[in-house]
């Protein structure tokens, strides 16, 4: 009876330490002191996709210092923070003791990290990227400051290619730091980051690297839901350039300009057809935005130079309001053909077209033949005097 109940215990013995090795495992400890934050309350959000739900809060001590455990199952985004002004972003895994110091008066300035493998690659970026803001601030002192100066233009002519110099070496960090940590979760945070107010990489500008992450991060995280976030939008992206391929064999030079049928102010349909024999210009445009109203402007000058000679424009507005559409047309006096097609961006005709944004042109030739798909405004007159 007696070694029974030893081998009850033994086994007792050996479950008990499993099961707290696994608790130990699904928790991660951070820990760390800030200077100038004494009594203090840091909170800890974890990052999702539409939600930044609160996992918990420490105060620190007098001497800014705090210790706090909380369950983390799988590796993922979570949030420090102070105020609006002094907040980090952590990338945790499972298990991991956090070791955090910096100054409480500026933490995502100061801040050191040990302990975790992808925030403190994350660190070292954030680290670079301080160091080049803070070189465009130095940049945007001498401006305000040069501004009375009577060399001013040369002088914002050099800030400017300063500034230009800085940007670029940003992008090429990130894009090195994606190469480099492809299956660290650090890098779908790197690569969707501005530099300032501006974007520094997009699928559009950089397929490759982006899909390249999308496949190292959905095959070593499948389970985390900004992953998954990112997956579903590379997805999307592929999906986009699958059809831009196809529009592109349907909308390159010498194909025929797909067939448009909309109506006119008077609700007379008009085909595009119908001005074959004439070089004509396809504007998909609308009264609301700024540079389809500048676009008409331009055109006017164009037009009365050179529809005597065969120049016709078929410009198709994606207002969903008549009336707007009507007066805007009069107003800028782009009296050339004007169709209406309600249905936006989303219409037949612009996904014919592959209308992603507007203004957006393409030149047809009088056999209805495609010449140029959406060239530059300075590029029209110039395409429309050759092919006249």
């Amino acid at each position: 009876m007696k070694g029974k109940f030893n081998f009850i215990f033994v086994l007792l013995s050996i479950w008990l330490s499993q099961g707290c090795k696994s608790i130990s495992g699904d928790k991660v400890t951070v820990q760390g002191t800030f200077a100038n934050m004494p009594n203090t309350t840091l909170y800890f959000y974890q990052l999702l996709p539409a939600s930044q739900p609160l996992i918990d809060s420490v105060n620190t001590d007098a001497s800014g210092s705090f210790r706090i455990s909380f369950p983390v199952k799988k590796s993922g985004f979570y949030l420090l923070k102070r105020n609006a002004e002094n907040e980090i972003t952590l990338v945790v895994s499972p298990g991991e003791d956090i070791v955090l110091g910096g100054n409480g008066n500026s933490i995502r300035n100061t801040y050191t990290i040990e302990g975790s493998k992808d925030s403190k690659v994350y660190w070292e970026y954030n680290k670079f990227t301080t160091s080049n803001l803070n070189k465009v601030d130095s940049l945007s002192r001498i401006f305000a400051e040069s501004q009375s100066n009577p060399d001013f233009i040369q002088i914002k002519k050099q800030l400017d290619s300063a500034y230009l110099g800085i940007f670029k070496h940003q992008k090429e960090k990130v894009m090195s730091f994606v190469n480099y940590h492809t299956h660290s979760l650090a890098s779908l945070l790197v690569i969707s980051n501005n530099f300032g107010p501006n974007p520094l990489l997009s699928e559009q500008s950089n397929p490759e690297l982006f899909l390249k992450l999308d496949s190292a991060l959905f095959t070593s995280y499948p389970e985390n839901s900004l992953v998954n976030t990112f997956h579903l939008r590379m997805l999307g992206f592929k999906a986009e350039m699958a059809d831009a391929r196809a529009h592109d064999k349907l909308l390159k030079p010498g194909m025929p300009a797909p067939e448009i049928s909309l109506s006119n102010a008077s609700g007379k349909e008009i085909k595009l057809s119908s001005t074959h024999g004439k070089l004509t210009l396809v504007y998909f445009w609308s009264s609301w935005n700024a540079m389809c109203r500048q676009g008409n402007i331009n055109l006017t000058s164009i037009y009365s130079r050179y529809h005597d000679k065969g120049f016709e424009i078929y410009s198709i507005s994606i207002d969903s309001d008549a009336d707007l559409w009507k007066k805007s047309y009069m107003l800028d006096k782009a009296y050339w053909v004007q169709v209406n097609d309600p249905k936006g961006l989303e219409s037949d005709y612009c996904k014919t077209y592959a209308v992603k944004a507007i203004p957006m042109m393409v030149l047809v030739g009088k056999n209805g033949e495609i010449i140029a798909r959406d060239p530059v405004f300075g590029e029209v007159e110039a395409l429309i005097k050759k092919n006249l």
